[in-house]
Parts: C-alpha cells; sequence; structure tokens
C-alpha cells in the first residue's frame, strides 16, 4: 500500500516554533502514514519517506519536501543518500567474496595489503577484516579529506593511513571507524581487480535488482533525488546543505544514494539469510554470522557484528544502522526471525529525532516491542566532577563540566585540514549509569555517551569520552563545575582548564 506524497506546510513557520511548544509526547498514530507525517512535522523535517516489510507484505508512504527550494514532493521511490547504511552493503559483498575463497575474516590485513602503512607496527601485524567489520580496529575512523574522483581515490586515502592515530589495541573497544571500511573497500579492489563501485554493483546492487542504487551525483541528478538540509538555530531555518558529494574514496563506509523500496529489498536478502526471490547471493551461514555479536559496542549500541549494529529486546534480535550524511539522517532496522524491516529517510538533520519515534512506533505496532526508557539516576557530585575536563581528538574539543546533577558538554568542531572552529554547541548529559550518559533535549536527544578508563602501552591510566561511538581523550586537567565558573566570573577572575 503507498500514500501519495504530502507537504507538511509552511517550514519556515514551523522553524521559529520554540522547542517547548512541542509535544514531548509521541501521539498514539494508527497508521505508517499518520507516524511519518506526524513526526516528520513534529520534528521540523523537510521530506521524510518510510516503507515497512512483515510477512512479506510492504507499506510505503512519504511526505513533504524534497528541497524547500524546489519544492517537489518526496515520493516513495525519492533516492536520499543513506550514509552508513552503505556499511552493511559493504559487509555484506565481503562475505560474498569469503564464500568465493577470495578473501578470510580473520587473516591479517597485511596478507592483502603488504605496504599498509600505519603509524603503530603491532597494530598493524595484527588487524584482520573482522576487527575492521566491526569497528575494533582501533585507529582513527573520521577522515574525510578529499582524495579526488579518480579510480585511485582509495589507494590514495589508504597510503596516507599512516598519520592516523591509534587509539586502542586491535580488538580491544568499539570505536567507530569510517576509515577501516576504506581499507575495507581497497582490499575489496585488489581481491576483485577492479573499482569497488564496480564490484559492489556488479556482485550485489545488480543482482538485488537495485535499479536506482549509486553512488554520484551524476547519476542521482537523473532520478527523483531529495537534497539535504541543515538547520543550525531553528529561529533562522532550514539551509540547503552545501556540497551534494562526498569524497570518492567514503563510498564503501557511507556513499550509497537509494530508496526505501529498494532497503527493504536489501532487507529481504538478509531475512532470507542470503536468499532472495529462489536466487541465493549469499551462504545462509554468512548471512546469520554478520548477525552474532562481536564486540561490545557500548551502551548506546548494544554489539556490533560484522556491519551490523546489535540489540536483543522483546524476546529477538534486531539489527540496524543509521546513517548521516551532509542534511541527511536514515535508518535500516531488521528483525529477521520475524520477517520484518523498517526504512526511514529524511533529508534534515533533525530527522534523527523523527526517526527514533517512528521506529519506535513502528516495533511496538507491528511486533509489540518496546524499549524502556533509561532511568535517570543521581551521583554524587564527586562523582560527576571526576568526568570533568578537556577531551581532545582530532577533529573536535569537548568541555565538559558538572552543571548541578547533570554534566554541560560544550563541543567545538575543528576542521582537520584547515584548523578552524566552528560555533561551540552546547548539551546536556544525565546520568544513567556509575559512567554513562543520555544526552537531554536538542538534536542528540536520546543518544548515549561514556565514560571509559584504559591504561596506555607505558600503564600510564587513560581518560577516554566516547560519544556516536567516537573517543576522545581527557587532555589531563579538569575543568570547572558551571558553578565554579559562575563564581570565578562574578569575582573577576578567569577560570582556567
Amino acid at each position: 500500500m503507498s500514500e501519495s506524497s504530502r507537504a507538511f506546510g509552511t517550514a519556515d513557520r514551523r522553524a521559529t516554533a520554540p522547542e517547548a511548544d512541542w509535544p514531548v509526547d509521541r501521539p498514539a498514530y494508527e497508521t505508517l502514514a499518520a507516524a511519518v507525517q506526524g513526526e516528520g512535522s513534529r520534528w521540523n523535517v523537510p521530506g521524510v519517506a518510510a516503507a515497512v516489510l512483515h510477512h512479506a507484505s510492504t507499506e510505503a508512504t512519504s511526505a513533504g519536501l524534497t528541497s524547500l527550494t524546489v519544492k517537489r514532493p518526496v515520493t516513495d521511490d525519492t533516492i536520499f543518500q543513506i550514509g552508513s547504511i552503505s556499511k552493511v552493503f559493504t559487509a555484506t559483498l565481503v562475505m560474498q567474496l569469503v564464500d568465493e575463497g577470495l578473501l578470510d575474516l580473520d587473516e591479517p590485513v597485511l596478507s592483502y595489503i603488504p605496504d599498509l602503512p600505519l603509524a603503530d607496527i603491532a597494530a598493524r601485524e595484527a588487524i584482520t577484516l573482522r576487527h575492521l567489520l566491526s569497528h575494533g580496529a582501533g585507529f582513527e575512523g573520521d577522515r574525510f579529506i578529499d582524495y579526488g574522483r579518480g579510480d585511485d581515490a582509495l589507494s590514495r586515502a589508504v597510503a596516507a593511513f599512516d598519520t592516523l592515530r591509534q587509539w586502542t589495541t586491535p580488538g580491544e573497544l568499539f570505536s567507530y571507524n569510517n576509515a577501516g571500511f576504506y581499507l575495507v573497500g581497497r582490499i575489496v579492489e585488489i581481491v576483485t581487480g577492479t573499482t569497488f563501485e564496480t564490484a559492489i554493483t556488479d556482485r550485489l546492487l545488480t543482482p538485488l535488482g537495485l535499479r536506482t542504487a549509486v553512488f554520484f551525483a551524476e547519476d542521482a541528478i537523473e532520478l527523483d533525488h531529495a537534497v539535504g538540509h541543515r538547520i543550525k538555530h531553528r529561529e533562522a531555518g532550514h539551509t540547503i546543505a552545501e556540497g551534494y558529494s562526498l569524497p570518492r574514496h567514503v563510498n564503501a563506509a557511507g556513499g550509497i544514494i537509494t530508496s526505501t523500496r529498494e532497503l527493504l529489498r536489501f532487507a529481504s536478502l538478509h531475512i532470507g539469510d542470503g536468499e532472495i526471490d529462489g536466487t541465493r547471493l549469499l551462504a545462509a551461514q554468512s548471512a546469520r554470522a554478520m548477525r552474532e555479536p562481536h564486540l561490545d559496542a557500548g551502551p548506546s549500541r548494544g554489539s556490533y557484528g560484522i556491519g551490523w549494529a546489535i540489540r536483543d529486546a522483546g524476546g529477538f534480535r534486531i539489527v540496524s544502522h543509521g546513517g548521516a550524511t551532509r542534511g541527511f539522517r536514515a535508518q535500516l532496522t531488521v528483525v529477521p526471525e520475524r520477517s520484518f524491516a523498517i526504512a526511514i529517510l529524511t533529508n534534515g538533520e533533525p530527522g534523527s529525532r523523527a526517526i527514533q519515534e517512528i521506529e519506535a512506533w513502528a516495533l511496538q505496532e507491528y511486533l509489540g516491542s518496546s524499549a524502556p526508557e533509561p532511568e535517570i539516576i543521581e551521583l554524587p557530585k564527586k562523582k560527576l566532577n571526576a568526568f570533568a575536563g578537556t577531551y581532545l581528538r582530532h577533529d573536535g574539543r569537548f568541555t565538559i563540566e558538572r552543571a548541578g546533577h547533570q554534566l554541560q558538554v560544550t563541543y567545538v568542531s575543528v576542521d582537520e585540514e584547515s584548523g578552524e572552529e566552528e560555533e561551540p554547541e552546547i548539551f546536556q548529559l544525565d546520568p544513567i549509569g556509575p559512567r554513562h550518559f543520555r544526552f537531554t533535549g536538542g538534536r542528540n536527544h536520546g543518544a548515549i555517551a561514556d565514560f571509559i578508563d584504559l591504561n596506555g602501552p607505558d600503564g600510564a591510566p587513560r581518560h577516554l569520552f566516547r560519544s556516536g561511538g567516537r573517543l576522545a581523550e581527557r587532555d589531563g586537567a579538569t575543568a570547572p563545575t558551571s558553578e565554579k565558573r559562575a563564581k570565578g566570573k562574578r569575582a573577576g577572575k578567569v577560570s582556567g582548564t
């Protein structure tokens, strides 16, 4: 069943509405179409498309606009950037190559790239494809420097890996790693003798019958496509996200552009344990192996398998992956044992909030599964103060301080090439465990962050903050609480960190 697309109304008018005026609780929707329309409007998302597969029956719906400039309605066939959902496609391709005997998940990566440049020699010798596909390689994962559009983009990106920081020992800790999937893409090129895009198209996308799954802007522009939107301040409204195209070397990690219908087609392959329409594209044991936990992914993600994030709820296993690119937010959630999948694609940054609510509604409506909200607890001020400090990574700085019974995070994004800093953003963290915190309010509402203590190679203690799966390390000094900062200002003092 398909619902006709509808515009949400005047986006500029909604953009000025304070968050406090929006409904706090999700309404009791009766249909998927109502949920998509309602949550898209409630969170001020320009356009949303969603589709559900349940016991071989498909329901699709869409609402809003592909662009607030062009004002063309989203349809059930509109394509969006799906971001890191692409990683599950890449992992599926790798498992096909494992089935063919061309790859081995536990063989050191050096077997495929003997001249692999990594800063840490021990890690270089130890890292396997299993580490890469489960985000356990331990080296810095966010690098979006453009290495060009040529067929050598991946090889050029990997050639610069010797400048990536090795955060942890391979297999020690989950740390979200886009660069690890760049390396996977390069290995695919080496063993298939062709470009990554050609390999995945010939071996997976075309056999699946995905007619509108593309990688490049010049292909997307010929199809019914959405553009991304950013919204820094609600009062200012949305702007078109600058720069539609991602660097080519990112394709294995997040480059696919497709529709909800085609995402459900891909989900059907995994619900069928590698078989679809009587054709086997992946060995059943390989499809099931992708859904087995390999690494504890922390409180926000449960665990991580081969390409899939994994959580167990309601008596069954849920595998999923999200995606976030320039002005796009996306989600694919699959419950193979219940023959269920939902794909949600949006073209606005507040789409992450709408996606959370639509997914939660659908799991309850179709499967009777609901995840309880984590309970906020109260930690002693002394324990909260112990987390205070400035946590650094190559592309950002987190200044964390106690603010009453919460932690306050001031985040500054830093351009990795120019060193230019963006305007600070302030977030609140509520404790839900001794070291686990939930973002409250704002665009990251509901996300979970945690603090981790490790010993470095020299035995010295290291204090890490993990947010969005990424690591930042405390620089050794602690920040004052917000109360102390306020007192210092009133006394005419300058508070240090």
